[in-house]
């Protein structure tokens, strides 16, 4: 299982760069609408020296416009990458069916509740009547129980990218097991170090010399690429794992496009 483990981390690298090779538009989308948000929050001031110019610019409207646009692609990127990843074809890939859609939909809300919650935490406090302080607190919760969720569901996923009902939320989840504490690590370095890096790449370019920034942020740029490509591509690897240790199909009792 250790081998297993490492061979699908590195193979969910080696599956998203094959399908940048062969769908570069697909990651190109992702890398503009991030580039694109990093240019607006150069005009606005984010990466300023001045602590309070950065705060102000943080909570621009221009600049949180771009939070809905962003997880749309990603979504849709992950639907794309999903599929491919399964059926290594890129025509078949890029056209899901009205009924993979309709079911990669619910696992779209699965991930839209929290990002939700995340996004408007303080609104939403506010509205309950809860104090400010506890805003970490709170997206901490609908973060880290995402984080903590996912791992019992990557059957669920891509079968619903698929067109297939073979594993629902629940039955993915009762097939994963004790899985689970195999598949929650695996999902844990291949987002973490990539997560902290898109932070970081936030942060550094703060007050530093214009070419400087310029330079972070189009890194930045090819990280959250990667991200978008490489985190279904896990989940990939993770549900094919998880059926062949179970003896069973990837579709189990169903049947996809």
């Amino acid at each position: 299982m250790i081998r297993a483990f490492f061979r699908s981390w590195l193979g969910a690298f080696r599956d998203g760069w094959e399908l940048a090779r062969v769908l570069p538009l697909i990651v190109l989308a992702m890398m503009g609408i991030e580039f694109a948000q990093h240019l607006v929050e150069l005009h606005l001031g984010f990466f300023s020296a001045d602590a309070a110019v950065r705060k102000a610019a943080s909570l621009q409207p221009l600049r949180m416009a771009f939070g809905w646009p962003k997880m749309l692609v990603l979504w849709a990127i992950g639907l794309v990458t999903i599929r491919y990843c399964v059926s290594g074809d890129a025509r078949s890939a890029i056209r899901p069916s009205t009924v993979a859609m309709r079911r990669y939909g619910w696992v779209v809300l699965f991930q839209f509740i929290p990002f939700t919650a995340i996004l408007y935490a303080g609104p939403i406090l506010a509205t309950v009547g809860l104090p400010a302080s506890g805003l970490l607190a709170f997206r901490s919760v609908f973060g880290l129980g995402q984080q903590l969720l996912e791992p019992l569901l990557m059957l669920w996923f891509v079968n619903a990218a698929l067109g297939s009902n073979g594993y629902g939320p629940a039955g993915s989840a009762r097939t994963t097991g004790w899985l689970y504490f195999w598949a929650l690590p695996l999902m844990f370095v291949t987002r973490v170090p990539l997560g902290l890096l898109h932070q970081l790449l936030n942060t550094w370019p703060a007050g530093r010399e214009p070419i400087m920034q310029w330079g972070l942020l189009l890194i930045d740029a090819l990280v959250v690429g990667a991200l978008a490509v490489v985190l279904p591509a896990v989940q990939v690897r993770i549900a094919r794992f998880i059926a062949e240790r179970r003896g069973m199909g990837l579709l189990g009792n169903g049947a996809g496009e």
